[in-house]
């Protein structure tokens, strides 16, 4: 049985992350030669935003204060534990909504981050004047 995956080229990419926002995931498809399945797929997979993000995700800088999150997957006990469902959590970790200070709260604690950490967190939010 022949290998009927057509590879993802750099200029594919490219395109792709490039029109990811301005153009609907079925017209890329088409000017890629793929399913809208295949480019949708391929964006949640490495994280490329089909819609507008949130300026600074809070969720993300939380976790990295306690591990790299880049290498962070939510388990079924990290949901559980939370309270926070799939869905809910893949549109706070893609950006596509901030977290509230509930779910913020429910993840320090899943992470059993210590007084330090939030500490370090915390100072990290306060507003640079020149910026």
């Amino acid at each position: 049985m022949a290998d009927t995956k057509k590879r993802w080229t750099n200029s594919d990419v490219e395109f792709l992350c490039e029109h990811a926002l301005d153009m609907d995931p079925k017209d890329i498809a088409e000017r890629l030669g793929r399913s809208s399945k295949s480019v949708v797929l391929y964006m949640f997979r490495h994280g490329i935003a089909r819609r507008q993000q949130v300026k600074r995700n809070l969720m993300r800088e939380l976790i990295g204060t306690k591990i790299d999150a880049r290498y962070f997957h939510p388990t079924r006990e990290f949901y559980i534990s939370t309270g926070i469902n799939q869905v809910k959590f893949q549109e706070i970790w893609q950006g596509y909504r901030q977290a509230t200070n509930d779910e913020m709260a429910a993840v320090a604690r899943h992470l059993n981050c210590t007084r330090e950490e939030l500490l370090k967190f915390f100072s990290s939010l306060q507003l640079n004047l020149f910026d």
